[in-house]
């Protein structure tokens, strides 16, 4: 694959381009954005009162101390606020990750399917991309024999995104310390994309953060995510490294160098009601869950294996014996056109694996379930 630069159009961009307008969107991968008003039910604050206490003043290039406190009260057991650089969003998090930790023919190894950017941005700094694919058949669990053998005391980076983005799936405590295990055994970095940790369908599923439990780890998380609030434009990475960190703040000043008070100040009010929020999505999560199980009995030509975590899972589909076989990109295409809902397929997650992302985020998505769908 040719080397990525800032000019390569991702191919979720790249796939839409064509297509009809006003398709109804089924790929979202947050939960239904929370209103004012559920908020303020949520969580009992007076939004009105916080905008009036809020700064006119530039924030702090890695964040405000006590939004910094925040976090690591909301997500971390280990590391320290100290740890914490806030970013604008996880796009800017994950860029300025990758060109402050690689250089020029570093090899890096990640999962697929996979959220583009965590591959596309790794080959912008330069990287040489190793891909390991999840074991779709094995119900996408880590294919290890394959992920220890590209694992070499050569390699940089291991990435990895739980839970899943696309497919919605997790992996267990024991995965997570086998991961650890086996960078710290060639002394690489692991960078754990965690945007979606708390969207666990299951609480006791939840793991701890990969930077509390090593050293070279590097997490990143984000408002919009698992909070359901991509109005936010705030994320932020947890590294334990000051080396490390001084190199992300000196990319960062180069892009947005500070995020916005406005953001921050709210997501401080928000993070210490982290648990009923991630509850609140979990129960319409559920319910759209049990809309798509039922959906597929009468929709044979989709295979899902149900999400665990997060707001997506992937589909896959199902060989015709009557037809010839359709490619994601065409099914997906087709159903633009046909009903008039927008999917994307799998091309847009490095993976050869026939099909597309679908949300589970919210009713007004699964209403449209049985329409999944294409004439021959």
């Amino acid at each position: 694959m040719a080397q990525n630069t800032l000019t390569t159009e991702p191919s979720m961009a790249a796939f839409q381009r064509g297509l009809p307008a006003d398709l109804i969107n089924l790929h979202s991968s947050h939960p239904a954005p929370l209103s004012a008003q559920q908020l303020a039910h949520i969580t009992r604050l007076d939004f009105a009162a916080i905008s009036h206490a809020l700064s006119q003043d530039y924030a702090p290039v890695i964040g405000g101390e006590e939004l910094r406190r925040a976090i690591v009260t909301a997500h971390y057991e280990v590391i320290d606020h100290d740890d914490i650089l806030t970013t604008c969003g996880a796009q800017e998090a994950l860029f300025i990750t990758m060109q402050a930790l690689l250089q020029q023919g570093d090899h890096v190894v990640c999962l697929t399917p996979i959220f583009e950017p965590l591959y596309q941005q790794a080959k912008m700094a330069g990287a040489q991309v190793e891909t390991v694919p999840l074991l779709a058949d094995s119900q996408w669990t880590i294919d290890w024999p394959a992920l220890r053998q590209a694992v070499t005391d050569s390699t940089r980076l291991v990435i990895i995104n739980f839970p899943h983005n696309p497919i919605g799936c997790h992996i267990s405590d024991k995965e997570l310390t086998d991961l650890v295990n086996l960078c710290h055994q060639h002394d690489c970095w692991l960078l754990s994309d965690e945007v979606f940790r708390g969207l666990e369908h299951q609480t006791k599923t939840r793991l701890p953060a990969a930077v509390d439990c090593y050293d070279k780890a590097i997490s990143i998380a984000v408002m919009s995510k698992a909070y359901g609030m991509p109005a936010l434009r705030l994320g932020w990475i947890a590294c334990r490294q000051q080396q490390m960190r001084d190199r992300i703040i000196t990319v960062k000043r180069h892009l947005s160098i500070c995020g916005s008070r406005l953001d921050e100040t709210v997501a401080q009010q928000l993070l210490p009601h982290s648990a009923k929020i991630f509850n609140h999505h979990r129960q319409q999560l559920s319910k759209n869950r049990r809309q798509l199980a039922d959906s597929l009995q009468y929709l044979p030509h989709l295979q899902v294996h149900l999400p665990a975590a997060g707001a997506t899972c992937f589909v896959r589909l199902q060989a015709n014996q009557k037809a010839a076989a359709v490619t994601g990109d065409d099914f997906a295409r087709q159903l633009a056109r046909q009903q008039g809902l927008l999917v994307l397929p799998n091309s847009c997650f490095i993976t050869d694996t026939p099909g597309f992302r679908l949300s589970i985020a919210d009713a007004a998505m699964a209403d449209h379930y049985p329409q999944l769908m294409i004439d021959p």
